[in-house]
């Protein structure tokens, strides 16, 4: 029995860990249901035995659990791997298959032809093409039958073309689905061309991506190199059938004036003289839509058009200037981000303008640990929507929101770089920079010198102490990590401790405790020196595995009865100021050389802080004499004017006191959901006294 790469992957995590790991965490941290993370142990087992070894242990309300003995027995470099495995698929995976195989054969397909090759029965088969029709009918595309011939496809062919292009993005980027990609090249062409997971025309395919990547001047990510390439063999499987798409003639000549239309001319042409096939200019038209909506590892601005450079720059600027109004934070680096987020939303623009799907697969992972960010992040997407002319979807937002996650950074502190680390990511920009961004602030000492594709990856390797891949990979010399592209505290915790283990040695620890020990008898008589010192080396690795978790507070936990105020009127928006921020004064929050930094920053940059009808958010920078974390409430019966202008009145004060860029978070961000609703605003303006305020932050 072979072991192939997926369950591989599963046994390396197994293999680094020092504890259990509940089949909870396994399915959070690979991205693949409970119920393939099971079938996957079995399949494990069976091939642990072939090779004479224990199997895994399932310790009762713990977790699944690799026995040191075990782990020093097996080395997976010395173990031939391969992608080839029997698979029982799910329903969602079936349907799934059945559309890709209706969509693409040539002929019409019988009931035996889809027994045999989803290997289910004929009932379950007969119950999954019902689904089938209900999905082909939102394309506007119906499955018509002949009980003498079969099934097919009726529609238009560019709504076939939608429908194969989303079910594919579904099974190509979403990692839970990389279990059936392998069967989905056999449908694509001869089984005969397939061996070993390698399919000639794909890897053919793949070489003229490579080369039009060389003429666009960027590099696009891993999975979008497989996601283009199953396209690109599809196209060929359509033409070649006489199934043609048709492109409206003032959008032809839009895509043509592109860079992206000389690349996709280009990959027709190999493709038509390797599979000798005449290929319509509307199907180079139809590829260029794809290539401008692929996500890429790097870009190059210098050859964008004058109006994406314009159009999307000015796009970027706001949305960065809103979400530093909105967040109250300051990006340092507000040009590297402004580039970042340009080569992120260009891909997106061409992907919403021409209906491209994109993967969601990590959006509840980044909603769930980086809610905060994704919520402002809704916010100013809007002038994206405006660009676009079409509204955001929640995977788009999600992505972006990575971008601004990954520029979040902590007020740093000086640490000695102890460590050099590879980071390996098959994802776009804004995942591998959050990634990034994530493990340098969790590790301390950690220096992240490079990040690199699988591609690059196999072509050069770059020098480090350890490497953190969110794919398995085989390297001899340096320690890989495999990691999620979104941390969970759990997965950081884990992190943590193989870090710690691979760097940090018992001696370390012994030395430590003898240091304290040293100290302690200065002051006590100790009883047991050797099992003191024992006692104290293992806390201190408990504490170097432990994460310190970022507290934020909630918006009850800042706005409380000591600092909401409620008054009549004031003279100015100077004393308003003033007046809102004297609870935080009075706490020690601030120093009257913050307050006055609030007044400086209005009459410096105008009424930036008046960010929604009758609010007003004053606030500066936390060097400018903020002591710790705060929040206040000051509100008005009588407006006070910000600026001559209606729209700068406000009736709603509130000071923000933040300690770095991300503490204050949570709370703001329930703040602005609050003011949000205009009815909240009315009720918070008309309150009698404190506790009508309380009372209705206490729902937030």
């Amino acid at each position: 029995m072979i072991l192939d790469k997926r369950r591989a992957h599963l046994l390396s995590v197994l293999l680094q860990s020092s504890k259990p790991i509940h089949a909870k965490q396994l399915t959070e941290n690979l991205g693949i249901s409970k119920r393939t993370i099971y079938y996957d142990l079995d399949q494990i087992n069976d091939w642990l035995a072939s090779q004479s070894f224990d199997a895994i242990q399932n310790i009762h309300g713990q977790g699944f659990w690799l026995p040191e003995s075990l782990k020093q027995q097996i080395n997976l470099q010395e173990y031939n791997l391969t992608d080839e495995y029997v698979y029982q698929f799910s329903e969602s995976e079936r349907i799934l298959l059945l559309i890709v195989r209706l969509l693409t054969e040539d002929t019409m397909l019988t009931m035996n032809s889809f027994i045999a090759s989803i290997q289910m029965s004929r009932g379950t088969i007969v119950k999954d093409l019902k689904k089938v029709k209900e999905q082909l009918k939102a394309y506007e595309l119906l499955l018509d039958y002949s009980r003498s011939k079969g099934y097919r496809v009726v529609g238009q062919e560019e709504d076939k073309r939608k429908l194969l292009s989303n079910a594919f993005s579904t099974i190509m980027l979403d990692s839970e689905w990389k279990t059936i990609r392998e069967k989905i090249y056999t449908m694509l062409g001869p089984k005969e061309f397939l061996k070993n997971g390698y399919v000639p025309d794909k890897e053919k395919i793949i070489q003229f991506i490579n080369q039009a990547e060389n003429g666009l001047f960027l590099m696009l990510t891993d999975e979008m190199i497989e996601m283009l390439a199953i396209e690109l063999l599809i196209i060929i499987k359509r033409v070649g059938s006489g199934q043609f798409v048709t492109i409206d003639q003032e959008e032809k000549n839009v895509l043509k004036e592109t860079e992206h239309h000389k690349a996709a001319n280009l990959i027709m042409k190999r493709l038509s003289e390797h599979f000798h096939v005449m290929i319509p200019p509307d199907e180079i038209c139809f590829l260029t839509m794809n290539l401008l909506g692929l996500k890429v590892h790097r870009d190059d601005f210098s050859y964008y058009s004058k109006r994406e450079k314009s159009g999307l720059r000015k796009v970027a600027q706001r949305m960065i200037a809103d979400f530093q109004t909105y967040a109250c934070v300051i990006f340092d680096d507000r040009g590297g981000l402004e580039n970042n987020l340009i080569a992120h939303i260009k891909p997106t623009y061409y992907r919403l303008k021409y209906n491209v799907k994109t993967s969601g697969n990590l959006v509840s992972s980044i909603k769930e640990n980086y809610s905060e960010i994704y919520h402002f992040t809704k916010r100013v997407v809007v002038h994206l929507e405006y660009y676009v002319g079409k509204s955001i979807p929640d995977e788009e937002t999600a992505y972006i929101a990575l971008h601004f996650g990954g520029w979040l950074k902590k007020e740093n502190k000086q640490v000695d770089l102890k460590y050099k680390a590879l980071i390996v990511c098959e994802n776009g920009i804004g995942t591998s920079n959050m990634l990034k961004t994530q493990l340098e602030g969790l590790i301390a000492g950690l220096d992240v010198v490079a990040i690199q594709s699988m591609r690059e990856f196999n072509l050069n390797r770059v020098n480090a102490d350890v490497i953190f891949s969110t794919n398995y990979i085989k390297e001899n010399e340096i320690p890989v990590i495999h990691v999620p592209a979104i941390l969970s505290n759990t997965d950081k915790e884990q992190i943590l401790q193989t870090v710690n283990d691979l760097f940090q040695s018992d001696y370390q620890e012994y030395d430590e405790a003898e240091h304290i020990i040293r100290v302690i008898e200065n002051y006590a008589t100790i009883h047991d020196r050797q099992n003191l010192i024992d006692a104290i080396s293992k806390m201190n690795i408990e504490q170097r595995h432990q994460i310190k978790e970022l507290k934020k507070p909630m918006l009850k936990e800042l706005l409380t009865e000591s600092t909401i105020q409620l008054e009549d009127h004031v003279s100015n928006w100077e004393e308003a100021i003033k007046v809102a921020a004297k609870p935080l004064v009075t706490q020690l929050s601030i120093t009257q050389e913050y307050v006055q930094a609030m007044i400086d920053n209005v009459k410096e940059l105008g009424p930036y802080v008046v960010i929604a009808p009758n609010i007003a958010l004053p606030h500066a920078r936390p060097e400018a004499g903020v002591q710790r974390l705060g929040m206040s409430l000051l509100r008005l019966k009588e407006s006070v004017n910000f600026s001559d202008e209606e729209k700068h009145r406000a009736q709603l004060i509130i000071v923000l006191a933040a300690i770095d860029n991300q503490t204050h978070l949570k709370a703001l961000s329930q703040l602005t959901e609050m003011l949000s609703d205009e009815e909240n605003v009315q009720r918070l303006i008309d309150s009698a006294n404190t506790d009508e305020v309380l009372d209705l932050i206490n729902n937030y």
